[in-house]
């Protein structure tokens, strides 16, 4: 499997490293090649902090699963989901890492398809359906309330294009919406180790209820100062953990 990662790590280090990515980046790229993993998963981790992206991510869970640390592996892979949701390695290692954590436990994508859909054709591309849509609305309405009554084939066309250009217009809107909130929301935790500790409230008791490693809880809230987050269980339960014992994305 240490081969897998390799030809895989391969694969993307000549393609990022033409595109002249960051100091870190590329020091992480080339301690991997080198097969130092803990130094790259260490410039891989500041990476992801300081700029994070498909690549750092997904190259961060690359180094952790040479080191086969499973918890780091799945959050970085699934982390670098969140910014190409459709990539097929991507999906294929969180998986694997899943398998490591637990045997038992079906992968399952973090993000539905339609989310996939609209995150697959990135900001940009909704911001120019909006602004296209927009300017061909404006100048319907202006062409509409004009006093030129004559019917052109103009008019005859925006008005048969009426109903999907307004379509277009509300689905590039959602689009854009849908985006900022997925950047913008941290909404999945992975617990870092079997040793976790779950409480019923911030610095409250301590319940005695088992999480399987390889679950992708979903967070409910932070508290105040972002040191604790609840998450729901897989019985269904609301629990609160420290911060510092997840890794959240």
């Amino acid at each position: 499997m240490k081969a897998v990662f390799l030809s895989i790590l391969l694969i993307f280090s000549f393609a990022f490293i033409s595109s002249g990515r960051d100091s870190l980046f590329l020091k992480g790229l080339d301690e991997m090649l080198n097969e130092d993993y803990l130094k790259a998963q260490t410039n891989f981790h500041d990476d992801v902090l300081k700029a994070p992206s498909f690549s750092s991510f997904y190259n961060l869970g690359v180094a952790s699963g040479n080191l086969e640390e499973w918890s780091k592996a799945k959050w970085a892979f699934e982390s670098s989901l969140k910014y190409k949701p459709l990539n097929g390695d991507a999906q294929f290692n969180a998986e694997f890492a899943t398998h490591k954590l637990s045997k038992n436990k079906e992968w399952t994508h973090p993000y539905p398809w339609l989310n996939r859909v609209i995150l697959g054709f990135g900001i940009n591309t909704w911001l120019i359906f909006a602004i296209i849509s927009s300017l061909f609305l404006g100048g319907l309405v202006f062409t509409i309330v004009s006093k030129n009554k004559t019917k052109t084939t103009l008019n005859k066309w925006c008005l048969r294009l009426i109903s999907p250009v307004i379509l277009l217009f509300i689905l590039s809107f959602y689009g854009i919406y849908t985006t900022n909130k997925h950047f913008t929301e941290e909404k999945f935790a992975i617990i870092k180790s079997n040793q976790t500790k779950l409480y019923i409230s911030p610095n409250g008791v301590e319940v005695q209820d088992e999480i399987d490693r390889g679950s992708r809880l979903r967070i409910k809230k932070y508290f105040k100062d972002s040191t604790w987050v609840q998450v729901k269980s897989q019985g269904q339960n609301l629990l609160w953990i420290k911060n510092d014992d997840l890794y959240t994305y």
